[in-house]
């Protein structure tokens, strides 16, 4: 069995980044109760389903205290979150105008101060099906995510291969800029990436969570960007998630990487309801609309319990699930009719005569 480590990691390899105190002081602070802690992030867009995840881990019992990292809440939002014991809220650094991507390792960095045995960072539209307490948990001390493979790398990265590079890994020239702006390893430490949300790392490596945090703040300007990607950039077109990954590639305090286990098991696992358009919280899509009745049993339950909830949406509540599965048909048709349409007016290339 692994032996739980709650000690305290060290801060002086990146003085430059200030932990925030928390605003809730009812937390339960005893490790043997909640030996995990599952952090996630929230601005006031965000509110509803970050309120929504955090029922799904208290109704399904998960032991882990959740940290939630606030960006220019209200007090009305923040008083929504601190009224859980289980709940921690911190205030996010308002001086990084970069994308609330760029914020993850600032706030799997909010643990640094509790004793824990691993930190989970889970996007804020999820909800988990279950007790997935032991998925929190690993077996060799790490950096757990869902690993890409050779054929997801292709096509993410098809535009930035060189005229016959192989496909299926990561491109030369974006290793060239990341072992430039790394500058440890000489070789790659791995062929494929991994993704950055939805993880867990061992307290050990926090060390490794704010090296991320310092390299997204040197190599990503701090602009804000509307979606969690810029295309206009070779390198770090996926923000977090390129750096993060030139870090396992040529990082020296890289720890080891391993598979994910929150999806392993259906009874208990944890299910992203995003990131496309609609949100879920707008409308539902069709192939999201299995999760409707789940969430609405949550907001039930908080109800039941006398939790205060949040302002609900029309899709949010059972007096209009007639519409929400009208609404969910009618745009799933009105994206199939869009879709053959574009395929029907694309124009024809022209053919060249032979010479």
């Amino acid at each position: 069995m692994l032996t739980r480590d709650f000690g305290r990691v060290s801060t002086k390899t990146f003085p430059d980044i200030n932990l925030l105190h928390p605003t809730n002081t009812l937390s339960n602070e005893n490790p043997t109760e909640y030996p995990y802690i599952i952090v996630t992030i929230s601005d006031s867009n965000y509110v509803i389903p970050t309120y929504v995840l955090i029922l799904s881990l208290l109704r399904h019992n998960v032991r882990a205290m959740v940290h939630l990292l606030g960006v220019g809440l209200t007090a009305e939002e923040k008083a929504l979150f601190t009224q859980f014991k289980q709940v921690r809220l911190f205030e996010a650094d308002l001086s990084n105008t970069r994308n609330a991507a760029t914020r993850k390792a600032e706030a799997m960095l909010t643990a640094e101060a509790f004793p824990c045995e691993t930190v989970s960072l889970f996007d804020a539209d999820c909800i988990v099906t279950g007790d997935l307490t032991r998925y929190l948990a690993q077996a060799v001390p790490g950096w757990s995510a869902r690993l890409k493979t050779p054929d997801e790398d292709a096509m993410v990265f098809r535009q930035r291969y060189e005229p016959g590079e192989p496909l299926g890994g990561i491109p030369r020239k974006m290793l060239e800029i990341w072992q430039r702006d790394v500058g440890e390893r000489q070789e790659p430490a791995i062929k494929n990436t991994a993704c950055s949300g939805n993880l867990t790392v061992h307290r050990r490596f926090l060390g490794f969570t704010r090296h991320w945090h310092a390299q997204m703040m040197k190599v990503l300007p701090n602009q804000n960007t509307r979606q969690a990607h810029d295309f206009n950039s070779f390198a770090y077109s996926q923000l977090d998630e390129s750096v993060m990954n030139s870090l396992l590639a040529f990082a020296h305090d890289a720890p080891p990487v391993s598979r994910g286990q929150f999806d392993k098991d259906p009874k208990a696992c944890l299910i992203h309801l995003g990131p496309c358009n609609p949100r879920y919280w707008t409308f539902w899509r069709l192939d999201r609309l299995r999760y409707y009745q789940p969430v609405v049993e949550l907001i039930e339950w908080a109800q039941h319990q006398d939790y205060r909830t949040p302002k609900l949406t029309w899709s949010l509540k059972r007096t209009w699930k007639p519409l929400v599965i009208l609404v969910a048909y009618g745009y799933e048709g009105w994206v199939v009719v869009k879709r053959l349409a574009k395929k029907i007016l694309k124009p024809t290339p022209k053919l060249k005569g032979r010479a």
